[in-house]
């Protein structure tokens, strides 16, 4: 029923490259003085685009993507291997400039497999909160932010079976960021394929 934190691991970091930080944004003007900041900073005419280049595409069920990247040079044995996630993109109904990317990840510690849930949305959210995830109305848990970079802030966790259970079972999933105490900003995002897509991600 729970999401719990989860340490960085190797294959997310390999993802970084894949899933950049301008990359998972929609084009948005620079904050004029005094303008609230929350959202992408990010120079107009850019438009979004759903991998970084040198993201391959291999499959697409239902609403979600999944993406492979080779790893980098200094992941060491890692290197030449390719890492895969699940993705999707969601923008807010009511701020079309602030956009959700959500990765899912599988990989495995010892002879368990890790589902890992990574969190991408712009800077200028209120971090204590973390990112709130209902399925289908139902609460089910948050993920701590663990990082800001100069266009995002990530939160990452490691999402529990039961939790799969409910999203495999559900139609879709609000994840709640916050602007300030109180006033959270729901990005929806559909469960549609998602089954599929995580089983596909078992075989890459």
């Amino acid at each position: 029923m729970r999401i719990t934190p989860s340490l960085c691991t190797l294959a997310v970091a390999g993802l970084l490259g894949l899933f950049g930080p301008v990359s998972a944004f929609a084009q948005a003007e620079q904050p004029a003085a005094g303008q609230k900041t929350f959202g992408p900073r990010v120079n107009a005419g850019k438009k979004a685009q759903a991998a970084a280049p040198g993201a391959e595409t291999v499959a697409t069920h239902g609403a979600w993507q999944i993406q492979c990247t080779a790893m980098p040079a200094a992941s060491g044995e890692q290197a030449g291997k390719k890492a895969c996630g699940m993705v999707q993109l969601t923008r807010s109904e009511k701020n079309a400039k602030i956009v959700l990317s959500l990765i899912v990840q599988k990989s495995k510690q010892g002879d368990k497999e890790q589902t890992t849930m990574r969190v991408l949305v712009p800077i200028g959210v209120y971090l204590p909160t973390g990112v709130a995830l209902e399925i289908d109305g139902a609460a089910i848990g948050r993920a701590p932010f663990v990082r800001c970079r100069p266009q995002i802030c990530e939160a990452f966790a490691d999402v529990s079976p039961d939790s799969i259970a409910k999203m495999k079972k559900g139609t879709s999933a609000n994840f709640i960021v916050y602007e300030a105490p109180g006033l959270g900003i729901p990005l929806k995002i559909s469960l549609e394929g998602f089954s599929a897509a995580l089983d596909n991600l078992s075989t890459l």
